[in-house]
């Protein structure tokens, strides 16, 4: 994997106020897709081979960097794809940090970091928050997934990296029929690699992934799972968090569910600007077991994905156990 220095600076304030539509108390993050393209080719990928060929101009990154910080949003997180193999990020880094934003989070998985020197640059750059996505639990099972060779091997050097400098990582997890089963030994391996933050996604049945339904488990085979690794996490001290599971499905856990439609989350994309809450990935889909349920107003519901393959059933003991949510 090369090991490319960034091009900078970037000296650009061009402002087009029509580009983007921020509501200014809706909007605490502004989620950058860099573009489609990626370094690893995943088995349960969304993205495929047309989408890879798209990706946003530096000038126009820059721009709605301008437009969110006159907005006095002060979080940014650059996604993919690969956010990485982009020689302009660090720049636009850079960049932000001098509009004033507060926080840079970048999204990657992670093998560029193998690179103790480039991660070291991302960090003089300006980010400070970093995601992984770590795909599978053993080595033979994420090379098989990621479809790379020798890719096992970057990912450990990456995690001893950001642990060793003390950047807290968070371990994005995905959940598919495959890994599910394993949460609980997933996580723990990597708390005893100093990982200490966990967020669990739910594999999509979308784009490129629509045909394969059989990656996408049931919620209610899925949830005793969840609430296993929770627990460890409380006993443990550290934190797991579920980003597309209902409330519903994990009484006595709610505090460890998440949806991140609900923060107010604009995403820029090579194709379009949207708010989170409004993507496939939100849920949208509240069935009529919903009424009467304290989270109602503040639960997306259903992912459309997950009742075309599974149906909109939800437990029979939400209303009886469901905790009241903080006012």
């Amino acid at each position: 994997m090369p090991n490319r220095r960034p091009r900078e600076p970037i000296h650009l304030h061009r402002r087009d106020a029509t580009d983007l539509a921020y509501d200014p108390g809706r909007v605490p993050l502004l989620d950058v897709v860099l573009g489609y393209d990626c370094n690893l080719s995943c088995a349960y990928c969304t993205i495929g081979e047309a989408m890879r060929r798209r990706a946003l101009s530096t000038e126009r990154v820059a721009r709605a960097i301008d437009q969110a910080a006159a907005r006095g949003v002060r979080d940014l997180a650059f996604t993919g794809g690969e956010p990485t193999i982009r020689d302009d990020l660090p720049a636009l880094v850079r960049y932000a940090r001098r509009r004033g934003f507060e926080h840079v989070k970048v999204a990657s998985n992670g093998l560029r970091y193998a690179h103790a020197a480039y991660l070291d640059h991302l960090v003089a750059c300006g980010v400070d928050r970093f995601h992984v996505s770590m795909h599978a639990v053993s080595d033979e099972d994420y090379e098989a997934t990621v479809r790379r060779d020798g890719a096992a091997a970057l990912r450990h050097a990456a995690i001893d990296h950001l642990v060793a400098r003390g950047l807290d990582p968070v371990a994005d997890l995905i959940l598919e029929e495959r890994t599910y089963r394993e949460i609980r030994r997933w996580i723990e391996g990597l708390v005893t690699r100093g990982v200490r933050r966990f967020a669990l996604w739910l594999v999509s049945l979308t784009d490129a992934n629509a045909l394969r339904a059989e990656t996408l488990p049931r919620l209610v085979d899925l949830a005793p799972h969840l609430v296993d690794a929770f627990e460890a996490a409380r006993r443990g001290g550290y934190e797991v968090t579920s980003l597309h599971v209902p409330r519903c499905f994990l009484p006595g856990h709610e505090d460890h569910v998440r949806h991140p439609g609900f923060e107010g989350v604009t995403v820029v994309t090579p194709d379009e600007v949207f708010d989170l809450s409004a993507s496939r990935l939100g849920g949208g889909v509240k069935p009529a077991a919903c009424a009467g349920c304290p989270w109602l107003e503040r639960c997306p519901g259903l992912r459309a994905d997950y009742v075309a393959r599974h149906g909109d059933a939800l437990p029979a003991r939400r209303l009886d156990t469901a905790e009241e949510p903080a006012r």
